[in-house]
């Protein structure tokens, strides 16, 4: 299971209790600092707060990135320094629009897994460029992360370490799902009918029992919880078929030893998944972010069917 939670969200969570309930065996958790949404939410973080957070359940994060804020390298900087001054390895955060020599000096300062962020409301023609720029200046040396990344198109082209999406949590409360399959995306309207029947293959092929939207039932509208859940399963099952499809076309991708993420020794919770630590393995990973913890669990189920 690969997920993002912001310590926004989750900063009075259990997490270990949280893991141990869905039940799953193995998992990649990356923590966000939240920074976007809690500027959304009108909450105020502080580096202290959570560099204490990050240390109480550090034996829950595969990674975590630093404390970043938008269009203020300096003070993202000052962040950086003061979580490692905590004594911890929080990934820096690179935004469209700032200087080239904020990149530069993470890489000349031995960053090798570098998050790029403010990705969101760019133009593709503005993004792909910039985003050669980036992979040029990293070469080898470095990987990325791509924050809040749903462009399709740059996620399959650019040999990215990780993303991360919100969307698969989304899509399907607007009545609309989008299903993965072989390297393309179908969005199924789920109020127009033929939208659905003209889905129906692919739609079963991922277990949801849609028949009766054909015939005009739509008993999902009116709220059900089974019919959300299934929605939702279904959604994050899209997504890590997307992952596992990515993963396989762009081959091995090495994270190459350096600063930006916390010591490789996997950790078992108690009573818990395996946390696996960033470079466990040398390709892509699709982390798939959410606030809401039922949204999640529908993650979880969709992970553990496919264990079985």
């Amino acid at each position: 299971m690969n997920l993002l939670w912001s310590y926004a969200y989750a900063r009075n969570a259990n997490l270990p209790e949280i893991l141990a309930d869905w039940g799953i065996r193995e998992a990649s958790f990356f923590a966000d600092s939240g920074a976007h949404s809690a500027r959304t939410l009108g909450i105020t973080l502080d580096v202290d707060s959570y560099a204490a957070w990050l240390h109480k359940w550090h034996g829950c994060f595969t990674v975590y990135a630093n404390l970043d804020v938008i269009f203020g390298p300096k003070a993202t900087w000052d962040n950086q320094r003061a979580l490692e001054d905590h004594g911890l390895h929080p990934m820096p955060v690179f935004h469209t629009g700032e200087p080239w020599s904020v990149l530069d000096r993470y890489l000349s300062e031995g960053y090798t897994y570098i998050a790029l962020g403010k990705l969101l409301g760019n133009p593709w023609s503005r993004l792909a460029p910039w985003m050669d720029k980036a992979f040029a200046m990293a070469g080898t040396s470095a990987v990325f992360h791509g924050f809040g990344l749903t462009n399709w198109p740059a996620i399959r082209e650019f040999p990215f370490y990780s993303v991360d999406s919100s969307s698969w949590g989304s899509c399907f409360r607007y009545g609309t799902i989008r299903l993965f399959d072989r390297g393309r995306w179908t969005t199924v309207r789920l109020r127009d009918r033929e939208s659905v029947r003209a889905a129906l293959p692919l739609i079963e092929d991922y277990r949801l029992n849609l028949r009766h939207l054909v015939k005009g039932d739509r008993p999902y509208l009116a709220g059900r919880d089974d019919s959300r859940n299934a929605l939702a399963k279904a959604s994050a099952e899209a997504y890590i078929r997307a992952g596992e499809w990515v993963a396989n076309q762009h081959g091995r991708i090495h994270l190459p030893k350096g600063k930006g993420y916390p010591p490789r020794r996997n950790r078992a919770l108690p009573g818990g998944p395996t946390i696996h630590r960033a470079g466990h393995q040398d390709r892509f990973t699709l982390y798939l972010a959410e606030s809401n913890k039922k949204t999640h669990m529908a993650h979880a189920r969709a992970v553990n069917e496919r264990s079985r």
